[in-house]
């Protein structure tokens, strides 16, 4: 059997050479071995403990295979990357280390050698990224390229290797222009499709050939963070097929917050509630994240017990991403109940609790309603909550023939016709979506509110979609224009990926 991939012809006999057999090499090898595997697949899972058992058993009858440490590195990245302990990025940084000088030590002439160091940096720079060390996290990632170049020139057939790379190729391509001569005097190269073209090809090898198995997972949750986020394929049918052929999905968190990821970005609201209502317990360690995807779906659908959801994900996580957000939507559940007493302690909170950097917009803007201190309109709340869960009509009919006097601020006014646009905009009534976008946008531009810079956006959206370039760029370059408004870190990025994507196609 001859395997055609990319114009390079794998023969059975390499694909052994590079997967099957032992690499020995002073007493050292690469074997994916079935404790590797079962040590790798519950790392995804976050069941640590069972990651370091396993990998002890495995050592008692093979010490010198290491591939065994790479799944322990899964384990030490996860950990930091979900907990935000700055301990635990300390321990990742050690760790990884000592890997990469245990492969060097080894000298083996395998292409796992650089692959598992370049795996080793990428870990260290996604970390880094977290806590905001933006120039070490560059130095591990440049480190990470120059290994897995020069391993694509020694082994071109070895599929692996495309994970890291198409990684990188992606997130470099992604890069706005104004930063792409910084990234090509370091070294780096590559586009958005490039990469996707290099994920996408290593996710159908998976399928393929069964020793390639073990990256499926992994490749499926870039997959599908990339093309929602860059590629805008929100409701692409091999996204939603990949994500429901996934085995046994209430038993893998990391699996189960990428569907709901894509549920979300569908406002496909009561797949999550149903998905997270049903997932089972990790007692080993909790993606307490979960907790709070399901408090936000509930509270989507007016379903207070919304803050049961909340309160579990403030008791269980010890970082601060989404802990004012967090309050926040207390608050919320509170005022949706007329309880005005619970919704200013609870916006208090939010002002106190998660101090340090705030990473996400939401936990800015939740920090702003508090600084502001103006509560919410609760007819435009129910309404973006509501859209928010893709409940349209229900959405349209807390705002629709209301009197003016029910939105008496500035701020209500402009998101009064922000709602009408984006319901219009979801509801196939494009034109009218338009109209109400352009007016918000000519009303807000020179405020501090995201309604008119999402406004813009979604325009640029409705013009790409009509394969109108001229709108389309326009209406990115107006989103990107207003400066100082909530949310501006995720509405720039977004406009940055829509400008990428018109260029390309």
């Amino acid at each position: 059997m001859i395997i055609q991939k990319n114009q390079i012809m794998i023969k059975p006999v390499k694909l052994l050479l590079l997967f099957l057999l032992p690499l020995y090499a002073q007493g050292q090898s690469f074997t994916w071995t079935d404790n590797c595997l079962k040590s790798y697949a519950e790392a995804l899972k976050l069941n640590f403990n069972t990651v370091q058992s396993i990998a002890q058993s495995e050592r008692k009858v093979n010490s010198g295979n290491l591939l065994i440490p790479y799944t322990e590195s899964v384990t030490d990245f996860t950990r930091c990357f979900i907990s935000e302990s700055k301990a635990d990025l300390e321990t990742l940084k050690k760790r990884n280390a000592a890997r990469i000088n245990q492969l060097n030590a080894g000298k083996i002439k395998s292409p796992y050698t650089k692959m598992l160091a370049a795996e080793y940096n990428i870990q260290i720079a996604v970390a880094r990224l977290k806590f905001e060390e933006y120039l070490g996290a560059v130095y591990e990632i440049r480190k990470a390229f120059k290994l897995l170049e020069e391993n694509k020139k020694l082994y071109p057939d070895f599929k692996p290797n495309d994970k890291g790379l198409g990684f990188i190729h992606v997130v470099v391509g992604g890069a706005p222009k104004n930063y792409q001569w910084i990234l090509n005097l370091l070294g780096f190269s590559g586009t958005v499709k490039q990469g996707m073209k290099e994920l996408r090809d290593l996710l159908d090898a998976s399928y393929k050939h069964k020793e390639l198995s073990w990256l499926r997972e992994e490749v499926i949750v870039m997959l599908t963070f990339f093309e929602m986020n860059l590629i805008r394929d929100k409701d692409d049918v091999n996204i939603r097929k990949r994500l429901n052929s996934i085995p046994d999905l209430e038993e893998k968190p990391l699996m189960l917050f990428a569907t709901c990821v894509y549920h979300f970005a569908n406002s496909e609201n009561d797949s999550i509630i149903k998905l997270l209502g049903n997932r089972k317990a990790n007692e080993e360690f909790h993606l307490h994240y979960l907790d709070y995807m399901e408090g936000m779906a509930r509270l989507n659908n007016m379903d207070f017990t919304a803050e049961s959801c909340f309160k579990k994900y403030i008791s269980g996580f010890k970082g601060m991403t989404f802990i004012k957000s967090t309050y926040q939507r207390l608050a919320w559940c509170r005022l949706l109940q007329g309880d005005e007493a619970g919704y200013t302690l609870y916006i208090n909170l939010a002002g106190e609790k998660g101090e340090g950097t705030v990473f996400s917009d939401e936990d800015k803007q939740a920090l702003k309603e508090f600084k502001d201190h103006v509560k919410p309109n609760i007819i435009l709340l129910k309404s973006r909550l509501l859209f928010d869960g893709g409940y349209y009509q229900r959405a349209i009919s807390e705002i629709a023939g209301k009197p003016v006097a029910d939105f008496p601020t500035l701020r209500d006014k402009l998101e009064f016709t922000y709602r009408l646009a984006r319901i219009f905009d979801k509801t196939g009534k494009k034109e009218k979506a338009i109209i109400y976008y352009q007016q918000t946008i000519d009303n807000g531009k020179n405020f501090h509110y995201y309604f008119a810079a999402n406004s813009a956006l979604q325009m640029g959206i409705l013009y790409e979609e009509r394969s109108d370039k001229v709108n389309a760029e326009k209406y990115y370059k107006m989103c990107l224009d207003m400066r100082d408004h909530e949310y501006q870190n995720s509405l720039d990025q977004k406009a940055k990926a829509g400008l990428i994507r018109i260029t390309e196609k």
